[in-house]
Formats: C-alpha cells, structure tokens, sequence
C-alpha cells in the first residue's frame, strides 16, 4: 500500500520543487544514481512483498473461514444424531420392556437413510451377567432366530450381545449376538487400539452421557468397499431407578443404545460441499498419523504442497477428533496475483524515475529544467499507473491546524467503488461528504497521522452515508508534502462471510433462536453474575407435547411451521434480558438471568404452558398441543450449568410423567425418566 503513496507524492507539485532545489553539489556523487535506483528495487522488493501478503491474508481468512464452517457442520449434525440416541433411548424409558417388533416400528418411523443420512444402523444391547447368559440366548431363539448365540466365545463376567439391530438388513445380521464388551479381549484387527468400543460403553453407563469409540473395524465390513468406522453409545438404566449417583448408576445400567456409522459415508454427506475447495482429514484423538486416520476425502495429488493448512479440534461426545485441511488449486486460483504486480510495476517505475532523476541533477543544474520536461511528459504514465489501482485511493489537503481535510483527487477505482464522480467530490470538505466520518473514528486518524507522519492501518468499519455503502479498510499515510492519502478497500463480503459463519455456529437455522453454544455461554454469563451479585436465576427444560403425532401426520414442512410459531410464542412471554434457545429436535430451554423468588420462574413457566395449550392456525390447520416445563433455581438446585441443566431436565420428566401441559420445580429426589 506504501507504493500507492510514493505514486501520488511523485505526482505532486511540491515534489517536483524538492527535486529541483537539490544542490549543485549532487553532481559531485558520480554513483547517486545507481544508489537510488538499488535501493529503489530494495524498497519495490518489501513492497510486493506486503502486497503478495496483503493477497495472502485475505485468501487465507477465507481458507479459515471454510475449515470452520466444515468442522462446525461436523459437530452440528453430531449433535443432532446424539439426539436421535435419546429418542430411542425415550422408548425404553416409557416402557418396562421393549419388544423386537417395537424396536423396528418404531426406527422404521425415522426413516433414517432419508432424514438422517450416515447412520448405518440403531442398535440396542443388554448388558447381560454370566449366570443370565444361557436364558438370554433361549430368550432371543424363542423369537425365531434358532441359530442365535453370544460370539465371540469365552467365559466374561458380562456380555454386552446386539440383540436389536434395525434395519435388519444383510449388512446388520452380521453383527446379531456380536459381544461388544468382548473386543476388550478379543480386538479386531482394524481398530486403532483394544476395547474402544468397551471403554465407550463404560464411559456412558458411569457419566449418563453419549459416549462416541475411536476408529474402529466395524464387524459387518467384511468385503471390498470396507469403511473405517465409528460407534455412539447411550446407557439405558432400569426404570424408576436412581442415576444421581455413580454407585447407582453403575448398578441401574440394563444396557444401550448404540448409533453405527461408516465415516466414508457420514462424511461425504455432511462435507460435499466443502470437498470441492479443500481436502479434509480426520484422525481419532491427537494423533495425525495413518494408525489414526479415519477419513480422507481423497482429493489431493500425492506429493502436492497445498497453499494453506489448517487443523480443527473437534468433540464428539466425549471423543476428541483431530481435522486436517488443506486447500485445493481450485480455490488456490482466487489468489488475486495482480495487485501485486500492479505494486512491483509501480514501484520499479517510480525508482527508475528517481534513478533517472538522480543521474540528471549529478550532471549539473542546466539539466533540472530537462529533468522537469522529462516528468511532464511521463506524466500521462504515472497517471495510468494511479488509475489502473484496484483499491480505492483518495488525497485530502489539511487545513493549517490540520483538523479539517479537503479532497484533491480520487482515482478510478474510488469512484467506483463509492459510486461517485470526482467532479462532485474535488475541493469538498471530507466531513461534508461523509458525515459519518467522524462517528467512525476516521476523522481522527486522518489528524493523528498529519500531526505524527505515522502511517495508520484502521480496523474495518461500516459507511452508512456513502452512496455505495458497506465495509471498508483504510490505510492512512501522509506525504512529505504535507498531504494525507487513504487507501481503501470494500471488504463488505468478507464482513457478511465471517457474520454468517458466527450465525451458523450460535444460531438454530430453523427458528433464529440461539443454539446450545450460545446458550450454554449465556448461562456461563448468567451464573458469573448470579455468584458476584448474589444474586438467583432460573432454568427451565421445554418438551413439547404431541408434536410427533403432528409431525407424523402433517409432515416435516407443517412440523417445522409449529417449532417457528412456538419459538415466537416463547419469546412473548419473555423480557428482552431473558433467553430461549432450541436444543434441537421439539425442546427448548429457557433463562432467566435474575430473579427475586421462585414464584417468578413459577410465573413464567406457566404463563408459557397457556400460551403454547392455545391452538395454531398454520396452513390452513388448526394444531393443538401443549408443553411439558422443568424448573431449576441458582443457587438452590445446583452451583453450575451442567447441575442446573440436569435437575430442569429431570423436573420436565417429572412433569411428563404426571400428565403432561404441566409445570414442575425441581426438588430432592426427584429423577427424570430416561
């Protein structure tokens, strides 16, 4: 950008007259010349250098900016097969058992390769003790598989035997009676280390959480398309029985539900779009080696050094993944290769100039008045290299105290890019222009730098009174001469890029509420308050009653109207302090950072149960469900998020089990049915 800034000082009246009163004496320094025109090419050499990593950086925040939308595309839709766990894991806890024919009716109605890509199959198996295994093997031939056994075969305390596969198809018969505690002992030969899917399944009954295993061979690949893969654990405990504990936990476990995916597959589906401008890698855990990989998309050429790499750090219900992108020649060719360029010629012209200049004043004072002729002539070039710039560029003249600024010139680009005529502009007050150059803090830079001669690099900031308004990126310098030059460019789709990417990584696409990230910050928030203040606040669990029905029946496009009108209707019974966020699937949760009384969540809680019982006209449909609301209260319920999420949650259960469009406060004792 210095560049831009030695063109129009070479432009100068007042240039040209330093030039010409340089001394007699110069004529006696044989090698100036030489000199000027060698440091010239220094100077032309940093100056595309910046340039080239001016380019650079932006193509690189750009590069960035994809990596993490593809990682946050990974855990977002992670999130929402967790969830389909924890539906299944709901049918178990509504019932004291749960048939074959149950367990299949009821993945059939998830239509998972349509609604949930990737997911290979929905498993349930029971944890079963050694002295039970003989009945539980007659158990399951007495359902008309006479040839079932627990394989492999060893004498183990426990089995944990797939029992429920669906879709039960080729693919998934292979695994019907597989031990999973088994490969503790009896590892398969392509997982990355023994007893993955063991330690995941331990995990998830001690935590009561989702729980993913590392790269694993899953046990029905067995052909040539072999996939690495992956598992998704969710513990299912005995009805009615207490988990608050890890004691209680680990006796109430009867078994689990389990996800299975083929990360070729997931991958593919989840990443499409973004394989066509970078190659991604995903490896289990830390380590970045072949051992670990578990997915290339294949699209780089062996031995092909990438511009830019990056690597993203992921969670996966518990299990930590390590992304590794690089980019690809096609988006490698939006490097902007010219600006550069433009730079080095300018430059290079400008030190040849000076250079020139330099052997004429050594030749003695009769050849200034040449000298002078000489860059009138070349005048017309210097203009064309001012007015082939692709940034803006803008030379104000200061007032004597240099508080107020008047424009002098514009090249081609800044006209463009402003929408305006350098006729209307010339000789005009900037402050006159762009009233909101002040707001902006422009102004003051524009006096910093005439007072100090420091050139300034400004933050990026919004022009609301330009004609074409938008981002903009300044670089202020000052001339010798006395004038100030702003260089400039619209960077308003690299704003609008990186404001998406930060919606679709704290927002729910679908209702605009936040999202789990950004409520689980906003409850951080809530709670650092609450403790400094001593202060209380609120959480509530929102389950909506008889939306699956209405979904069922009406489709997915009725189902998606209904969670936008329940959003709208939550935020209505809300102050602005207040937060609704959607945690996926038809629940919500609820925060009141501050409180007086319990009786103040209890308010609020009912008043959202009355108005979510009134029935929605959508489409033409007259649609009626209701709420089922858990309460917890900071500082009584719990000390921390994680404590106050759990105990709403188990007040919604409650409330769901005694009837539903009901509220319940969260008390000693009380368990969610899960």
């Amino acid at each position: 950008m210095d560049t831009n800034a030695k063109i129009l000082s070479s432009r100068t009246d007042s240039d040209l007259t330093h030039l010409a009163s340089v001394s007699t004496e110069m004529r006696l320094i044989r090698f100036l010349p030489l000199l000027v025109f060698a440091i010239g090419l220094l100077v032309t050499q940093q100056l595309w250098q910046y340039a080239r990593q001016d380019v650079m950086q932006e193509l690189r925040a750009s590069f960035d900016l994809l990596a993490r939308e593809a990682a946050v595309r990974v855990e977002q839709r992670m999130a929402t097969y967790e969830q389909v766990l924890r539906g299944a894991n709901g049918l178990f806890a509504a019932s004291a058992s749960v048939e074959r024919d149950e367990f299949r009716d009821y993945v059939n109605t998830l239509h998972l390769e349509k609604n949930y890509p990737g997911i290979q199959s929905l498993r349930f198996t029971p944890l079963v003790r050694l002295a039970d295994k003989d009945r539980h093997i007659a158990s399951i031939r007495k359902q008309g598989f006479p040839d079932y056994t627990i394989w492999p075969e060893g004498r183990r305390d426990f089995y944990a035997p797939v029992a429920y596969a669906e879709p039960f198809d080729a693919r998934n018969g292979n695994v019907f009676g597989y031990d999973m505690y088994s490969d503790l002992d009896a590892p398969r030969g392509g997982d990355s280390v023994p007893g993955l899917r063991h330690a995941a399944m331990v995990q998830a009954r001690d935590l009561g959480a989702a729980t993913s295993t590392g790269k694993v061979e899953l046990v029905f690949e067995n052909n040539a398309d072999a996939q690495v893969g992956f598992m998704m654990f969710l513990p299912v405990y005995t009805n009615g029985a207490l988990t608050d504990t890890l004691a209680a936990r680990r006796t109430s476990i009867t078994g689990w539900i389990s996800a299975v995916f083929r990360m070729d597959d997931l991958m593919n589906e989840i990443l499409g779009a973004h394989a066509v401008n970078c190659d991604i890698e995903i490896y289990d855990g830390n380590d970045v080696s072949d051992r670990a990989l578990m997915h290339d998309s294949g699209n780089h050429s062996a031995g092909r050094v990438a511009l830019f790499r990056t690597v993203q750090s992921l969670v996966v219900d518990g299990r930590h993944w390590t992304m590794v992108i690089h980019s690809l020649p096609g988006f490698e060719a939006r490097l902007d290769r010219e600006k550069p360029q433009i730079v080095a010629n300018a430059a290079i012209g400008v030190s040849l100039l000076l250079a020139l200049l330099a052997w004429i004043l050594v030749r003695g004072r009769k050849r200034i008045v040449q000298t002078a002729e000489y860059l009138a002539k070349n005048e017309a070039t210097l203009q064309e290299m001012f007015g082939n710039m692709s940034s803006g560029v803008a030379m104000y003249q200061a007032s004597p105290d240099g508080s107020d600024f008047t424009v002098v010139a514009i090249n081609p680009a800044a006209e463009r890019i402003e929408n305006i005529k350098r006729e209307d502009v010339i000789g005009q007050n900037v402050a006159k222009i762009l009233p909101g150059i002040t707001g902006m803090g422009l102004l003051d830079v524009f006096r910093r730098v005439w007072k100090t001669g420091v050139a300034e690099k400004c933050p990026a900031a919004y022009y609301q009174d330009s004609r074409m308004g938008g981002w903009r990126e300044n670089y202020v310098y000052k001339l010798h001469s006395g004038q100030i030059v702003a260089i400039y460019d619209d960077v308003t789709e690299r704003k609008q890029a990186e404001d998406k990417a930060n919606y679709l990584a704290h927002y729910d696409t679908l209702t605009s509420l936040p999202n789990r990230t950004l409520i689980t910050d906003r409850i951080r928030q809530a709670l650092a308050k609450a403790r400094r203040d001593n202060t209380r606040m609120a959480l509530m669990f929102v389950d909506l009653d008889f939306f699956k029905p209405i979904n069922d029946e009406f489709g997915h496009a009725i189902g998606d109207l209904l969670l936008q009108a329940t959003a709208q209707r939550l935020q209505d019974c809300m102050r602005e302090s207040d937060t609704a966020a959607r945690t996926g699937g038809d629940e919500f949760i609820v925060l009141l950072p501050t409180i007086e009384v319990d009786i103040d969540a209890m308010v609020v809680a009912e008043k959202i149960c009355q108005v979510l019982g009134q029935p929605f006209e959508l489409a033409g449909y007259c649609l009626s469900i209701s709420c089922s609301v858990g309460v917890a209260i900071y500082p009584e319920h719990g000390s921390d998020g994680e404590q106050l999420l759990k105990h709403a949650d188990s007040a919604m259960y409650h409330a769901k089990q005694s009837g539903r469009n009901n509220v319940k406060m969260f008390r000693a004792g009380m368990q969610k049915a899960s």
